[in-house]
């Protein structure tokens, strides 16, 4: 089989800045929206984020099964992309509109575009992410093009991350200091949602455009989805790495949410200031924006695969997720004029959280690996959308949990200057309580039970097995 052109590589890859900028639109703006721009109670915010994405989690598995069994003249995959590029983009917009309702009226509207948007998502991503596995059948080129992927996603958190409060400000008719946000919140985030949104559309149809599934199951294979199910509840690797991902994903979610709150109201400097001088920069943009080239620096080397080789994937998780922990608990000590030292445990932050990437995505390959030697079956696909299942989970549930400890607290959106109690459920969310979950996390990596000499003896039994039923067959 010829190898993956270059604009092949990036034709699905440049998918990946579609999803992101919707994701981390919504892990880092959404709650931040539904509170201080939308209206909404920080309780009811919290819970229109979990409800929705916790249910819609059980939804990626159907949707798997169901594409797995779609035939047409484009392939298993690619039509999903076509058929829902195009709602995906139209309904991150709808998210952000902010209608003339009732406190009611604005509850519902926002229950039925959120959850319109989480069923779209499901749609298009899981097809998406299977997509990577039928364009080529060379392993070699199946890394690259996932390298290429992890690089377009963060691409796609610089643009987010980097430029959605200085457009907000733009389109909202200037920043207003008193509240540190535009002098027309509502007008300026929808129209940044626009045109985030024609990026993502655009981004869909070339990864729609310019990718070809060329790698097709059996004409008569038949799964048996009961049997593969037995085998997903039996692999030990798989579940503790179900529980590590979906803690992970809890402890993002929890602190991408609490990042708005912290730098409007307790941080005190507002703008990055280099050597004395104000770049007029917002601070909070430039924190991400920082953590997003970090994470990239670390990706673009083979630090991952060197620490995997000397060290061993279990171990480099615990370290790494260790060095999260304390880097995340870290900002608790952070005044609200260190803007410095916040930049400081973001970059322990983004370089000990950057490999965990990579290598997290490997182990469920070596989970289905391990699967197949143990059950003489295999089922890669089960086993990759009932882990993003888990991830939907952790993530609806971080989000939640911050806005559930600021309304406990009684934070008030109407207010810039908050209460006492308020401001330390701020600082909480943002340090020690997303800091004490990546702790779990790293703990529970210990479990894993998957070492670099066991996985090259389930290797090599398997190379054999393969050898002999090749043989067998002929």
């Amino acid at each position: 089989m010829s190898k993956l052109t270059l604009k092949e590589k990036l034709g699905y890859s440049a998918g990946e800045i579609g999803s992101t900028i919707s994701w981390q639109g919504m892990m880092f703006f959404l709650g931040f929206f539904y509170t201080d721009i939308f209206g909404l109670p920080a309780i009811t915010a919290g819970y229109l984020l979990f409800l929705p994405r916790f249910f819609d989690a059980f939804v990626d598995p159907i949707v798997g099964i169901i594409a797995d069994r779609t035939n047409t003249r484009w392939g298993k995959f690619r039509p999903y992309i076509l058929w829902f590029f195009i709602p995906y983009s139209i309904l991150m917009v709808l998210m952000y509109v902010t209608p003339d309702f009732s406190l009611t009226g604005k509850t519902i509207y926002a229950y039925i575009t959120y959850i319109l948007m989480m069923i779209i998502y499901s749609l298009i991503m899981t097809p998406y992410n299977a997509l990577g596995g039928v364009i080529t059948n060379d392993h070699i080129d199946r890394t690259s093009l996932q390298s290429y992927r992890f690089l377009m996603a963060f691409a796609g958190g610089l643009l987010i991350r980097g430029l959605t409060k200085p457009l907000a400000n733009l389109f909202g008719g200037g920043y207003n200091p008193a509240n540190d946000m535009p002098m027309n919140p509502q007008k300026g985030f929808m129209l940044t949602m626009l045109v985030f949104a024609i990026i993502s559309l655009a981004a869909f149809y070339f990864t729609f455009a310019s990718t070809k599934e060329r790698v097709a199951p059996p004409p008569k294979q038949r799964t048996p989805l009961l049997t593969d199910l037995k085998d997903l509840i039996n692999n030990r690797p798989w579940i503790i790495l179900f529980f590590v991902s979906t803690l992970n994903l809890i402890y993002v979610g929890a602190w991408s949410a609490s990042m708005a709150y912290f730098f409007k109201y307790y941080m005190s400097v507002k703008t990055l200031q280099v050597f004395g001088f104000n770049t007029g920069y917002d601070l909070f943009s430039a924190f991400n924006v920082f953590g997003s080239i970090i994470i990239i620096l670390v990706l673009a080397f083979p630090v991952s695969n060197w620490l995997a080789k000397h060290f061993g994937k279990r171990n480099t998780l615990v370290v790494c997720f260790s060095l999260v922990a304390a880097s995340i608990a870290g900002f608790y000590l952070c005044r609200p004029a260190d803007a410095g030292l916040t930049l400081f445990f973001q970059f322990i932050q983004s370089a000990a959280a950057a490999p965990t990437m990579p290598l997290v995505w490997s182990m469920y390959a070596d989970a289905a690996d391990y699967s197949e030697w143990k059950n003489n079956r295999r089922a890669t696909g089960l086993v990759f959308s009932a882990v993003v299942m888990g991830q939907k989970a952790g993530i609806a549930l971080g989000s939640a949990i911050t806005l559930w400890v600021l309304g406990k607290a009684g934070y008030n959106q109407e207010i810039m200057q908050q209460t006492g109690s308020a401001l330390t459920a701020i600082r909480y969310s943002m340090s020690l309580i997303p800091g004490a979950i990546a702790l779990v996390t790293a703990f529970l990596c210990i479990l894993y039970p998957l070492t670099n000499a066991k996985m090259d003896q389930i290797q090599a039994e398997l190379s054999l097995r393969r050898q002999n039923e090749t043989v067998t067959t002929m």
